[in-house]
């Protein structure tokens, strides 16, 4: 595993961070039903995966594993966890939103409400970071990539005492992350999407 700093994101840098969330979350479930009858999908995942870079960058931390971008990652003050328009706005993510089809974004908004009611709800009153992406191209993968952003990650929480918080949609994915202290809050399902989410936190 390189352990060599990581990369931080530059707006010249979205397209090949985009390309390599797209890659790597290829056959993520829960984005296969959001954007399944959108009538340009590859222009509206590469609109929405833009958007968390591009706000990362404006109100948080967007990073790669190396300039090769390999791996990427972005998290936010959970003061900034909600991408409300005035924010999307302030960090030009807003046109790539509007990008996408009028189902993917009514899917879109089933997945937000839901995750960000709870979101609040779960970490109330707790200083904490939110990790809104992130994504290891499938031919890096199994190289330590994943490990070098979240190492990352949770060290700058340590030092800040900070909870982290995210969420995934794949059972599969939570050794990952429970190697790193995290533990499940909640399991719910997206009732309207049939999809099931896993909330999870560490503790600073």
């Amino acid at each position: 595993m390189s352990t060599l700093p990581l990369y931080r994101v530059t707006k010249a840098d979205i397209p090949p961070a985009v390309q390599c969330l797209k890659d790597a979350f290829r056959d993520d479930p829960l984005w296969t039903v959001v954007f399944k009858d959108d009538p340009d999908k590859d222009k509206s995942l590469s609109g929405f995966f833009t958007c968390p870079l591009l706000y990362g960058m404006k109100f948080g931390t967007a990073y790669a594993t190396s300039r090769d971008i390999e791996g990427v990652a972005a998290w936010v003050p959970g003061r900034y966890a909600d991408m409300t328009m005035w924010r999307m706005l302030r960090c030009g993510a807003l046109a790539y939103g509007a990008k996408m089809g009028r189902s993917t974004v009514r899917n879109l908004s089933i997945v937000s409400n839901k995750l960000g009611s709870d979101r609040k709800r779960l970490m109330k009153n707790k200083p904490y970071t939110y990790l809104t992406i992130i994504g290891v191209s499938p031919e890096a993968q199994g190289k330590g990539l994943g490990t070098k952003l979240m190492n990352t990650l949770t060290q700058e929480c340590t030092k800040k005492g900070h909870y982290v918080y995210l969420e995934t949609e794949k059972e599969e994915n939570l050794p990952f992350y429970e190697k790193y202290g995290f533990t499940v809050l909640e399991r719910v399902m997206l009732e309207e999407l049939k999809v099931p989410m896993w909330e999870m936190v560490r503790k600073p």
